[in-house]
């Protein structure tokens, strides 16, 4: 085996010396936690960071105002889990890169309507803008940007 000269040796010295200095580097930014902020949490919890927040007395005002106008028998309010609308928005978001989600009003009839009672009540379904530059569906259907295949409904009418 051939013996290093000094250069070399103080070349390799100072060589693993980097590499275990640029380690503890880099073991001491992964091992520094951040901890969590009472209003961070506070935040997070409360659901703010989004627009469109209302309060409590907003919504129930809007809805009495909705009841006081509203036929018999009309739909107050439709129900959908939020691991249905989570996989829906990634569907969406995936497939036609859409970035807006719209509610639509609608009415089932006989052909669409998922239980027979439901014929004649209000309903919503769920569609998005399509920014992936394909045209699927018919553009004669009213909805512009917001021509896909996928649309969502089937939550649960109330009352």
């Amino acid at each position: 085996m051939k013996k290093l000269s000094l250069v070399g040796n103080l070349a390799m010295v100072l060589g693993l010396t980097i590499l275990l200095v640029s380690c503890q580097k880099q073991q001491d930014a992964v091992a520094t936690t951040t901890t969590a902020t009472d209003a961070a949490v506070i935040k997070s919890v409360s659901g703010e960071g989004y627009s469109g927040k209302i309060s409590s007395s907003d919504a129930d005002e809007m809805a009495k105002t909705f009841k006081s106008k509203a036929t018999s028998g009309s739909t107050e309010y439709v129900e959908f889990t939020i691991k249905d609308l989570q996989l829906y928005l990634a569907s969406i978001q995936t497939k036609y890169k859409a970035d807006k989600v719209y509610v639509n009003f609608a009415v089932y009839n006989q052909t669409n309507a998922p239980d027979p009672s439901l014929v004649g009540r209000q309903t919503v379904f769920f569609s998005g803008n399509n920014q992936s530059g394909t045209r699927n569906g018919d553009p004669r259907t009213g909805f512009g940007v917001r021509v896909m295949m996928d649309y969502m409904n089937h939550g649960n009418v109330y009352p």
